[in-house]
């Protein structure tokens, strides 16, 4: 009887970590694709190797836009509604704290809430600030690219995964 309660036990976890990565990979075939406007920051990394920290414009939400009625502390979800501007780049339509439906190209993003600036704006984080690069390529996106796009894929769950970073046309 132990026997079978370990190989359950092992089974499960094995079904855990293959359920995970699996998932992670059906998001680009399952999930919505959306660009966003960003920033690229490089800072080097001794443990993880090169990287690029992304300031997306869409998680600083003007006040006009702000769904929320009650304080919200740090750490909360908020959804986030994005709706596609005239250049196909989404652009900040709404947030709250209640998930709403979306109709025609808008989608909805999950985010965790971070603070609320002195110009009203209200600061918020997807959690896809990280884009690993190519070891030794960092200089690239240092000199002269300001303002880039993200290719983001948006899981049914909220999962979120960066399929590629490009200069502005």
């Amino acid at each position: 009887m132990k026997k079978i309660f370990f190989y359950l036990a092992v089974s499960l976890q094995v079904l855990f970590l293959l359920s995970m990565s699996v998932g992670y990979y059906l998001i680009d075939d399952v999930g919505e694709i959306v660009k966003l406007r960003t920033a690229p920051i490089d800072p080097p990394d001794l443990f993880y190797g090169d990287y690029v920290t992304l300031n997306y414009e869409a998680e600083r939400i003007p006040a006009d836009r702000w769904f929320v009625e009650e304080k919200v502390d740090y750490d909360e979800k908020i959804y986030v509604v994005l709706t596609p501007g005239p250049d196909g780049i989404y652009e900040v339509k709404s947030a709250s704290k209640v998930k709403v439906n979306t109709d025609g190209d808008d989608v909805v993003m999950t985010a965790k809430y971070l603070y609320e600036e002195f110009d009203q704006m209200h600061q918020v984080d997807f959690g896809i600030g990280r884009y690993f690069i190519e070891d030794n390529t960092g200089e690239q996106y240092e000199n002269g690219m300001t303002e880039m796009i993200v290719t983001v894929a948006i899981g049914p769950f909220g999962l979120k995964r960066i399929l590629s970073l490009e200069p502005l046309p």
